[in-house]
């Protein structure tokens, strides 16, 4: 399980360097220093992570990186090669394509649970979110970093708003860590094709999303989460070798329709049961 929250990890003093990391212990310390590091592509995909290097880069000592290390490698940013030490978890089509598989199925059944049990507070929530995300300054480069950084936090805070009526602890904590993941794959691209988000498609996408999820319309919404999402990650040339269309990314079809020589009923019967909850 990772650390403590984040207190929003992005605050960071850029003139100094330095975080910010009251109440935390080292190995936290270390945890959400490597982990932003990590997102941000300072720690390029496949780097040798050397102990005594990152000793020097946060001035931490030797236990709370290996501590912070495993649990990086646990998340999936980090690869624990055993004696040959750690490095930076590579980046691949296929893998980006199967971390978006992955969270389109977990944040369909999230946003359909979110729907079904959400409360006044979570649409007050959600329309607040909204606003914050559609009045926050695109940002005009890379180098604007504390638009860029404003901007994706509010993203992050609308996605997390439509999902945070769903009641599954569990749920929540596997799609938080696919975010992570994404989250770097967006990175990269946003560092080799610029910040090409465009206001009036912000604007329209996500409030059409909003829409739909205060209308208690489970479908639409659903539908337009699969479509927002396949679109942003849909892998391009901007991962370097390979190149994949959005079409190869497998939607997230409901449980009810799979086979019936593939599931057996038990199977069934759970399956039902999500996308009821």
């Amino acid at each position: 399980m990772r650390p403590k929250n984040e207190q929003d990890v992005r605050q960071v003093t850029h003139a100094s360097g330095r975080d910010h990391f009251d109440g935390q212990t080292l190995s936290e310390q270390a945890y959400w220093l490597m982990h932003r590091d990590i997102l941000a592509g300072v720690l390029a995909p496949n780097e040798k992570l050397r102990l005594q290097g990152l000793q020097d880069r946060y001035g931490l000592g030797m236990s709370p990186i290996r501590e912070a290390l495993m649990l990086l490698s646990r998340e999936g940013l980090v690869s624990n090669e055993g004696q040959r030490g750690f490095r930076v978890t590579p980046v691949s089509v296929e893998d980006l394509q199967d971390i978006v598989w992955a969270r389109l199925n977990i944040e369909t059944i999230l946003l359909g649970q979110s729907i079904r049990h959400g409360d006044a507070d979570w649409g007050a929530e959600i329309s607040a979110a909204f606003y914050k995300l559609t009045h926050a300054p695109v940002p005009a480069s890379l180098d604007d970093i504390e638009n860029l950084e404003a901007w994706e936090a509010a993203h992050r805070r609308f996605h997390r708003a439509l999902l945070a009526g769903a009641k599954s602890p569990w749920l929540h904590r596997v799609d938080s860590q696919l975010v992570d993941l994404t989250e770097r794959y967006r990175r990269i691209r946003l560092a080799r094709m610029g910040f090409t988000a465009r206001t009036d498609s912000i604007f329209t996408e996500h409030k059409a999303l909003m829409e739909a999820a205060l209308a208690r319309d489970v479908d639409t919404a659903c539908e337009l989460l699969r479509e927002h999402l396949t679109a942003t990650f849909d892998a391009q040339t901007w991962l370097g070798d390979g190149v994949a269309a959005t079409d190869d990314v497998p939607a997230a079809a409901p449980a009810k329709r799979a086979p019936r020589n593939v599931a057996t009923p038990r199977a069934r019967r759970s399956a039902k049961v999500l996308e009821r909850a």
